[in-house]
């Protein structure tokens, strides 16, 4: 098994663009491993923002004009909890597998035509990024409604007698009302 003889290359295209992309002129025939670690800067705007930075770790088989790619990731978001609105460490990781396939004049993301195929390369096109696929996983991996803990109480909501105005009025005359069905006046 040969070490990092194949790379997963964080690039910065222009000035805001991490990218992962695989340059498949360096994938070796057989096995090759690589770890690195990225903040997936290029998608910035779509995911919370990062605690640790995403630790990843490939095993790239190659064989013919094929490349099984299989991808572990960990890492840690900050994000706000539904209930109480503060943020907290959120653990994330994953795994996924991307097979990549040379065919001459196809090259970029498949559209899923039935091969099984994630991405295509050609001998014009060796650079494939595949940034998207890392980052379908790690939405899937996100909650839906993120809790900092399944005790979490929500937002503490201070009562008028605690507010300070010793009158116990609401704040706003509209509540009367309420307040006196709660009070049972």
């Amino acid at each position: 098994m040969s070490k990092i003889l194949f790379y997963i290359t964080f690039t910065i295209a222009g000035k805001d663009r991490d990218i992962m992309v695989i340059d498949v002129r360096l994938v070796p025939e057989g096995r090759s491993e690589i770890e690195r670690e990225t903040r997936l800067e290029g998608f910035e705007g779509d995911l919370p923002p990062f605690s640790e930075s995403l630790k990843c770790t490939a095993a790239a088989d190659r064989m013919e004009g094929t490349i099984v790619v299989s991808l572990r990731f960990a890492g840690g978001f900050g994000l706000e909890c539904a209930r109480c609105l503060e943020v907290y460490r959120q653990p994330v990781a994953g795994e996924l597998r991307v097979i990549l396939r040379e065919e001459q004049g196809r090259y970029g993301a498949s559209l899923d035509d039935g091969a099984g195929v994630d991405f295509y390369f050609d001998a014009n096109h060796e650079l494939v990024d595949i940034s998207s696929a890392i980052y379908d996983e790690i939405m899937t991996a996100l909650p839906l409604k993120p809790l900092c803990s399944e005790d979490c109480e929500g937002i503490k909501v201070e009562s008028q007698d605690d507010a300070g105005d010793g009158g116990g009025k609401p704040a706003d005359p509209r509540w009367a009302g309420l307040m006196k069905l709660k009070s049972g006046r």
